[in-house]
């Protein structure tokens, strides 16, 4: 099912407050996400629909839209704040004090994410993102890390050079590729496989299972694999539809996202594999350049971006923590 973006949209804007009730009794859970069917994310959104409806014995009932079907995640988070869709999974946190763990090389994996949002100040992220956006991050989604592909063999962070690049939007992307020698061309999207089939831009950078599914490699000769971003896909629940639930309901929230969380990681390590398999049989050269001057290249993104989100001590004790090699 494609539903029309305009269409979403203007419903969410007219819906009256009767039928938001009527969400919140149980009549739909939609929930968004950018995964189409295959890519472990998306098998996770279809196991939290599993685990909710067989917890609530029909008194909710879930539907997954994959493949941005209900808007951009800007688009998905108002939704969420007005209770016309009631979950999401995708990038965008709505507040920069948890996205910007995202600064390149910061983070060594999902579980120095939610170290950091053990942290006392975290808990004040948290309370902000419900006063001020009507959305609470119920929990993570890990991904693969972000890998470059080009329509040129990358072997060296030197190949970069000149290369145009596609960018999401925020700042953190746009330095982060400017500061590897590549020019930066911030694009939405679901302009990417167009605008890298005409040469509108080189390449693009993304994790691996969206390379493959969104057929990126189609239209590039390279991946290559320097784990330059670490960042999970949040799991979010508006505060309306959140506010309605009862206690056991909530808790079944929280059981369903820890099993589907459970079941992508569970699953990413063999379908990563796959992934690179399924590429260099299309006829991609998957290279391992060398990381050290990537590193390097992003450390003045990392320290200016990070000290002007938290501030210089919480920063370094964030620096910290990302560094730890966490089971």
């Amino acid at each position: 099912m494609t539903l029309d973006r305009r269409t979403i949209l203007r419903g969410a804007l007219a819906a009256p407050f009767v039928s938001n009730v009527a969400v919140a009794q149980g009549t739909e859970i939609r929930f968004g996400t950018w995964a189409r069917e295959g890519e472990a994310q998306f098998i996770a959104a279809t196991k939290f629909k599993e685990v909710v409806e067989a917890g609530a014995q029909g008194r909710l009932r879930v539907t997954v839209y994959g493949g941005n079907q209900l808007g951009t995640p800007a688009e998905m988070l108002a939704q969420l704040a007005t209770n016309t869709t009631q979950v999401m999974a995708s990038g965008d946190p709505g507040i920069r004090e948890i996205e910007y763990l995202a600064l390149p090389y910061l983070m060594r994996g999902l579980a120095n994410h939610l170290a950091v949002l053990a942290l006392p100040e975290a808990a004040r992220w948290q309370e902000d993102l419900v006063r001020r956006r009507r959305v609470r991050l119920l929990g993570f989604q890990p991904r693969n890390p972000r890998q470059i592909s080009a329509n040129k063999v990358i072997s060296a962070i030197e190949d970069l050079r000149g290369l145009k690049l596609r960018s999401p939007e925020q700042d953190y992307y746009v330095q982060s590729i400017a500061a590897l020698g590549a020019r930066p061309t911030p694009m939405a999207f679901s302009e990417v496989y167009q605008a890298l089939q005409l040469g509108v831009v080189d390449g693009q950078e993304n994790p691996i299972e969206t390379i493959w599914a969104s057929k990126f490699f189609e239209v590039q000769k390279c991946v290559a694999m320097v784990d330059y971003i670490d960042k999970p896909a949040y799991v979010m629940v508006g505060e309306p539809f959140w506010s309605r639930l009862s206690a056991a309901d909530r808790d079944l929230l929280r059981r369903a996202e820890a099993e589907s969380r459970t079941a992508s990681t569970t699953i990413m390590p063999g379908q990563a594999k796959e992934v690179l398999d399924r590429f260099r049989a299309a006829g991609l050269a998957v290279t391992y350049p060398e990381k050290a001057p990537f590193i390097a290249a992003t450390q003045k993104v990392r320290d200016e971006l990070g000290t002007k989100i938290w501030g210089a001590e919480l920063y370094r004790r964030i620096v910290e923590i990302g560094a730890r090699q966490i089971a």
